[in-house]
């Protein structure tokens, strides 16, 4: 199992991955980074999984990156960007993941643990949860592409509230800003779960498709996102789910979707 990353299937096609690392509410270090992009390559890889929901240990979601483990290795060119890579690496595993990613997020979620949950598709906030970018208070940038997270998920006028005050700020503020899509009281992880298993049933050629579409409104479309938009698009059409909806809906059922 990776290092600081707990994986949990309380069914075939649904798995719930935890950042285990409490003692720091859930602040990444290099192999934490590293758990996470491994874990979601190799859940990308398992025909079985049509969700995925990630949270934290301890009632934290995550503090973003320990800056003590960066801080230890930035004086040094090639290790600062191999660390810096990992976590590149674990936000492209999440947010390329073709089955929804569903944040489940519980207290701190702040820094580099927000720029995580911008990559999920969906983020569920429980009552605790607080959350902002403080980057300006700390002297560090904003980095483009976590920019385009953040404007199409806010908008731009609450994307520079957020950069430019570097405020925390609690869950219904957040949720108001559209940085949380939902808002529960209690534990947000039932809530997450319970939002998957209304997706989970659909067609997962179908989704990822939509995926890759949207990465590519929300980022730019680059000449590598057209082309996995356009494989996706393949895949899904010539698929066997893609004639299992047309007999379903001819036929008056629910379809039986298999990935294939």
């Amino acid at each position: 199992m990776p290092t600081g990353i707990l994986i949990d299937r309380p069914q075939p096609d649904v798995c719930v991955v935890t950042i285990n690392r409490p003692a720091k509410l859930n602040a990444c270090d290099r192999e934490a980074w590293e758990g996470l992009a491994a874990t979601f390559r190799s859940l990308a890889g398992d025909r079985e999984v049509r969700l995925a929901v990630l949270t934290g240990a301890g009632g934290n979601f995550c503090a973003g990156d320990d800056i003590n483990a960066y801080a230890a290795v930035r004086t040094d060119a090639a290790a600062s960007a191999v660390y810096r890579q990992a976590i590149g690496d674990a936000h492209q595993a999440i947010e390329n993941a073709p089955f929804p990613v569903i944040a489940a997020i519980d207290g701190v979620c702040v820094g580099g643990g927000c720029s995580i949950a911008l990559c999920c598709d969906f983020r569920v906030a429980g009552g605790t949860a607080r959350a902002g970018i403080p980057a300006a208070r700390l002297g560090l940038a904003y980095s483009l592409e976590h920019c385009q997270r953040l404007v199409a998920l806010v908008g731009l006028a609450n994307a520079r509230r957020i950069l430019f005050t570097g405020e925390i700020v609690g869950a219904e503020q957040a949720h108001a800003m559209g940085l949380f899509d939902q808002l529960v009281e209690g534990d947000s992880l039932p809530a997450a779960r319970a939002l998957g298993a209304s997706l989970s049933t659909n067609a997962p050629l179908s989704i990822a498709a939509s995926k890759a579409s949207l990465a590519a409104i929300a980022l730019g479309p680059t000449e590598a996102r057209r082309a996995a938009v356009a494989e996706a698009f393949r895949r899904a059409e010539a698929s066997q789910d893609a004639a299992e909806g047309a007999r379903a809906f001819a036929e008056k059922r629910k379809p039986r979707f298999t990935g294939e």
